[in-house]
C-alpha cells in the first residue's frame, strides 16, 4: 500500500531530523541515504551493489532537493511490518 504516514510521504522516511531516501537521480546505480537536518550531512550512504560509503559527507544529501546528487523522486511503499523504500 503506497501512501502518506506520519513522518514520512512518497519521496522519503523522516524520523526526528534524520532522513532515509533514495539519492543522486543521474548516478548509474541507486543509493539510500541517511542525512541528518541539524547537522546537514549525510552519514551514511549504501549502494545498489552492495557498497557503502560512511560519512559524515555533504554529497547525496536526503534533504537537498536542488543538487543532482540529491534526494531522487520514488514511490516508497508501506507494507505489513515493512517499509521499501
Amino acid at each position: 500500500l503506497a501512501g502518506t504516514k506520519e513522518g514520512c510521504n512518497e519521496d522519503y522516511v523522516q524520523i526526528g531530523d534524520w532522513r532515509l531516501a533514495r539519492a543522486c537521480e543521474t548516478c548509474p546505480s541507486s543509493h539510500l541515504s541517511i542525512s541528518s537536518q541539524a547537522q546537514g550531512m549525510t552519514s551514511q550512504i549504501f549502494r545498489d551493489d552492495g557498497t557503502y560509503q560512511p560519512g559524515p559527507s555533504t554529497d547525496f544529501n536526503a534533504f537537498d532537493l536542488t543538487g543532482e546528487q540529491g534526494m531522487t523522486r520514488a514511490s516508497i511503499v508501506f507494507g505489513d511490518k515493512a517499509v521499501q523504500i
